[in-house]
């Protein structure tokens, strides 16, 4: 009898060892299984991906440093205006915190540099080209670098006096804008660019030599796009 007893003590104590252990089992799995694998917690930068098009507006704050001509010596003119048009682009994801794309835009200017209270000119029309490099700030928010080329046009035949004093001037362009997805499709833009046109001969009575103009702007415009 001893010896029975003996051995159900045994036994129960060896149950009791493999009811702990797979007690302890139990909640080891419990503790280990949860995961987080929703969507909110990873960066979604890929939704940048792809066309968009879109319009927008702006504020112009443009000057000219004349030299000879109508104006003398050496003159600086400058005026604020704004402009309205129509941009569109490629982005494409390189990693987490890398966006590259390639944006276009025109715009309708509206300038007037005056001269002795009279209009002189004015910045008609800019056309540019450039390349972003974005960091995505926030899921639906991108920060980017703007390098470009623009090309503007300006008539300065008003202060030249003659119907042939107006020409295209290209030059580099620098800046920095944020691009936030409202949507899924609808994204939101803010930029400030500056561009520099370099030194152009002013055309009048078909002599190019007749002075130098010497324009640039800064811009800043706001627009709305749609993605792809």
């Amino acid at each position: 009898m001893r010896g029975t007893k003996g051995l159900a003590a045994s036994v129960a104590a060896a149950a009791l060892l493999m009811a702990t252990g797979a007690s302890a089992q139990q909640i080891e799995t419990v503790m280990v299984l949860p995961t987080v694998d929703s969507q909110a917690y990873q960066t979604s930068s890929f939704v940048w991906d792809g066309f968009y098009v879109g319009a927008q507006a702006a504020i112009v704050a443009t000057k000219t440093h004349e030299i000879n001509g109508v104006v003398g010596p050496e003159q600086l003119l400058g005026d604020i205006g704004g402009h309205a048009g129509v941009f569109a682009g490629y982005r494409m994801t390189v990693t987490d915190w890398l966006v590259l794309g390639v944006d276009v835009e025109a715009n309708n200017v509206a300038t007037e540099y005056l001269f002795n209270a009279a209009n002189y000119g004015a910045l008609k029309w800019d056309a540019a080209v450039r390349a972003t490099l974005g960091y995505p700030v926030a899921p639906n928010v991108l920060a980017y670098g703007i390098v470009g080329y623009n090309w503007g046009r300006f008539d300065m035949s008003p202060g030249i006096g003659t119907a042939d004093s107006a020409f295209t001037a290209g030059g580099w362009q620098l800046g920095v804008g944020a691009d936030m997805m409202v949507t899924d499709n609808i994204m939101a833009r803010l930029q400030a660019t500056w561009t520099h046109f370099g030194v152009n001969n002013l055309p009048s009575g078909g002599n190019p030599a007749f002075g130098t103009s010497e324009p640039s702007d800064l811009v800043v415009r706001a627009g709305l796009g749609w993605k792809f």
